[in-house]
């Protein structure tokens, strides 16, 4: 057995709390079939349930439970490929199969094993189903066998009760329905089976139902949670009523009332909020483990173990992870000998990262294997009917890639106890896509793949767009809301498109499906009335939802939906409005599977439509930039015209910039750079042109003026421009958009496919309070952060000695902090250190080998500080 996985008592806890989960799951499945109330996915649910049970319970060691749920998975697969018929005695034989996996696991709950039950005989009968199939004949088999008790005379019914073995209480009999089913002794029936065990052997259980203190807690929280959910709709109503009230008194309360419960909000979201270290943790043994089964050579990076994530999406994260990690390294990750002769280092890297991103955690898994190989791809998927040969000639690489994730897909040779089934990259778009968060995979041949999970910070509350259509109301998420496009009725006629029946729209030169949803509702909308277009995302895949009118945004509760609805796969919950109203929540996913549209064949995002340029004449918008100097760049370049408050654009280290999207996007100013003539701007909000050339910036501009087509173009010596042109009568520049970015913002260039790398500080406080607080600001200004007390901080660069810019730590006790830079110097004499303290102690920490030292209250001269260690530009370099 593998001693320390199966002694350590969470992992054990864990593998008992869903095994046992999971058995129940499927044994009321299947009670349900037996009255005629069975589910169309019931194989499907029952040969994942065997998958994951197998595949934890070898990883803990425990071989009779990964023996039995190895071969009922066997049989579930065949049954599942559809290569056999289902027949009532495969089910009567899985109820069987499912009792005695519950007594191994709840054997192991309860002792230090799986007991001593036999179950070599429901082996056998599950063998002799799958081996010889819609052939096999009712064949009685032997049962489960426990331990001979005792020579006792017959008939067995006759022998009053008496204390038994507790291995002696459960023996099965998995023998086919048309058989008679022969039945062990049982306990009396006043006893039920679980009490005449713990009679039996009340000494041997370790197991006190009254010891679940971690479910009991987290009871309380949910329930705090619930009535928090409850105090947020009761402000979002009397908001909503204050808002027709002149009362000044009523309305102070009011706004007081918003503010103490959104802070109260925050508080309760966060004691619900646990470190991914609880999954990252017990990586690397499984790594170890699953290296030794191959024969490969791995190692294993963890990043962000300190990220944060709701206690629910921590669990749901556990088994994506899992799987994503199994399929990199017997899949991904070549064996020793195959990476020497490539050129590569005999083992293998796997880098696990977690990290917030705006309002969501985004989980990585890279490795630096062979990658994935879209011709292998695609044909495997012809040779296993997953599509057709037309279908794979016409997909482009990406597209191909995406096939993991159908269900039943694997390019796996041959079925091994770790993969093979084709379950592993379903099971991870299925659980992470349930819990509201997004997939995206790339993958480059020859160097490896990478997995990105993006996850909510917290499933209970959440912002949300309101629509209409009709008269009901419905919430979008706005994880998934992209932008807004209000088309009239003359763009209706002019600008919507149809492509074999299907409405599209050309967003910026992107094909951007339409979905209706008047329609999914059997509702009549007029046609070419004006349509509000929401466009939303899964992931890199994109449509528009046409509604007939916008509402507002608002933080909603999340209501579970009645059995009723949960069949409509459009819906993901539902909500109580400010008003008493109730508001359905939309599930793009579902609402796009309802249209018809199959967002798994999406061809590339970057794909531009091919009629941006008609003839010799190319599209410009024309703007007023400086002193009243017009110029003009392709509509094609423009992502977005945004108008923001001047008041919300920032200095940071001398460079404007504005916390947009969950990122912080440069803001460039052409006059600064360009003899345009100065701009003035006194009306308190300032327009823009949003570039992305990999990361967003920002063109500050003085008025947007219109849209027109261009022809001739002549040659202009400006700096940063391309020529001029006349429009309108007057002398327009041509912008040369990308060499301005080039020189004022070139970490806002990146390559496609490659992702730009934020600075990297390691922050060292031992007041928890102001490492947060440093780490926050840190962040909104472009840097990762990764937090750890005095402590640890030499352990973690020692493990990751080339994976920080700088480091930043406290010294306050003084004495500590500054022996602690001290040994930092010694040991990386070139990592940049800058400290900071309650009072002025610049001498001391100089003296011991600091770059500086700042107050800690003066956030800027920290940044400073750190941008004159040449992070930004070590940054930059790499980038560009």
């Amino acid at each position: 057995m593998s001693q320390s996985l199966s002694e350590d008592a969470e992992i054990k806890q864990l593998f008992v709390d869903e095994s046992l989960e999971a058995l129940q799951r499927v044994e009321q499945m299947l009670l349900d079939a037996e009255e005629g109330k069975g589910r169309a996915d019931l194989v499907d649910v029952m040969f994942r349930d065997m998958h994951t049970i197998k595949g934890t319970a070898g990883l803990l060691g425990y071989e009779k439970t990964t023996a039995l749920a190895h071969a009922a998975e066997d049989l579930m697969s065949r049954l599942r490929d559809k290569t056999m018929q289902p027949r009532a005695e495969h089910f009567a034989l899985m109820v069987e199969v499912i009792d005695c996996l519950r007594t191994y696991v709840e054997s192991t709950r309860d002792t230090d094993g799986e007991g001593s039950l036999n179950s070599a005989g429901a082996i056998a009968q599950l063998r002799k189903y799958y081996e010889l199939g819609d052939e096999v004949q009712a064949v009685p088999s032997p049962a489960p066998t426990a331990p001979a008790p005792p020579p006792q005379p017959e008939p067995v019914q006759a022998q009053p009760p008496a204390p038994a073995p507790v291995e002696a209480a459960p023996t099965f009999t998995p023998t086919p329905a048309p058989q008679p089913r022969e039945t062990a002794p049982l306990p009396p029936p006043s006893a039920p089976p679980h009490e005449a065990r713990a009679e039996a052997e009340p000494s041997t259980s370790k197991h006190n139902d009254s010891d679940g203190t971690v479910r009991v807690s987290v009871g309380v929280l949910d329930k705090l949670m619930n009535l928090m959910g409850e105090l947020v709709l009761s402000r979002n109503q009397m908001v909503q009523l204050m808002r027709t009230q002149r009362d000044t008194a009523s309305q102070a309360a009011a706004q007081r009332l918003s503010i103490v419960t959104s802070d109260l909000q925050e508080q309760i979201m966060k004691t619900r909020m646990q470190p991914v270290a609880r999954v990252f943790e017990k990586i690397p043994r499984q790594v170890r483990d699953l290296a030794q089964q191959t024969g490969k050579r791995v190692t294993v990076e963890l990043e962000g173990t300190t990220t944060e994530l709701d206690k629910a999406l921590v669990e749901a994260i556990r088994d994506p992870v899992m799987h994503i990690i199994r399929n990199a390294i017997d899949h991904g990750i070549e064996t020793p000998a195959d990476r020497t002769a490539k050129g590569k280092s005999p083992t293998g890297k796997l880098i696990v990262r977690a990290a917030h991103e705006g309002s969501t955690v985004s989980i990585e898994v890279r490795d630096d294997g062979k990658g994935i190989d879209p011709t292998i791809v695609k044909r495997v998927a012809v040779s296993r009917g997953v599509i057709t040969q037309a279908e794979a000639d016409r997909m482009g690489d990406r597209e191909a890639t995406e096939l993991i994730f159908r269900p039943g897909f694997s390019t796996a040779e041959k079925v091994t106890s770790i993969s093979g089934r084709g379950v592993g990259m379903d099971v991870v778009r299925t659980h992470v896509e349930r819990a509201g968060g997004q997939v995206e995979l790339q993958s480059e041949l020859g160097r490896g793949t990478s997995i990105v999970m993006k996850m909510p910070l917290t499933l209970a509350i959440i912002p949300a767009l309101l629509v209409r259509d009709g008269a009901q109301r419905f919430a979008i998420p706005q994880a998934n809301l992209l932008e807004l496009v209000h088309l009239d009725e003359e763009q209706v006629k002019t600008q919507i498109e149809y492509v074999r029946g299907a409405p599209i729209y050309r967003l910026r030169g992107e094909i951007l499906p339409i979905v209706r949803l008047a329609p999914l509702l059997r509702r009549s909308s007029p046609e070419g009335a004006p349509l509000n277009l929401v466009v939303v995302a899964i992931g890199l895949r994109r449509y528009g939802l046409a509604v007939e009118s916008i509402l507002d945004t608002e933080e909603i509760v999340i209501k579970p939906l009645h059995s009723m609805l949960k069949k409509l796969t459009c819906y993901a919950g539902a909500t109580v409005l400010g008003d008493g109203g109730v508001a359905l929540i939309l599930d793009v996913g579902g609402v796009a599977a309802m249209a018809g549209i199959d967002l798994n064949s999406r061809q590339e995002q970057e794909r531009k439509a091919v009629d941006t340029v008609v003839g010799s004449k190319q599209s410009m918008l024309v703007f007023q930039a400086g002193e009243y100097t017009r110029c003009a760049v392709p509509v094609s370049m423009v992502a977005r015209l945004e108008q923001v408050e001047t008041k919300a654009i920032e200095i940071v280290a001398g460079n404007e910039v504005l916390q947009y999207r969950g990122e912080i996007m440069p803001i460039i100013r052409p006059e600064s750079v360009m003899p345009i003539g100065m701009a003035t701007n006194d009306s308190g909000v300032q327009q823009l042109l949003v570039f992305n050339f990999g990361r967003p910036v920002g063109l500050a501009v003085s008025a947007i003026l219109d849209a027109i087509d261009v022809g001739a173009v002549h040659t202009s010596d400006v700096p940063h421009t391309l020529g001029r042109t006349v429009i309108g009568g007057k002398t327009t520049l041509l912008m040369d958009v990308f060499s301005l970015v080039r020189q004022v913002a070139p970490n806002c260039l990146v390559e496609p496919g490659s992702k730009p790398r934020k600075p990297r500080v390691l922050l060292s406080d031992e007041l928890d309070a102001m490492r947060a607080s440093l780490a926050g600001f840190l962040r909104a200004s472009g840097v990762e952060v990764v937090e750890v007390t005095a402590d640890a901080a030499l352990k973690e660069l020692r493990q990751h000695q080339r994976g920080y810019d700088a480091v930043v730590t406290g010294l306050d006790p003084v004495a500590r902090g500054l022996e602690l830079v001290r040994t930092l110097k010694a040991e990386q004499p070139d990592l940049p250190v800058v400290c900071v303290s309650r009072d002025d102690l610049r001498a001391q920490a100089e003296s011991v080998g600091a770059r500086a030292c700042v107050r800690r209250v003066e956030r800027e001269a920290l940044l400073e500080a750190l941008s004159g260690a040449g992070i930004f530009e070590q940054h930059r370099a790499e980038v560009a």
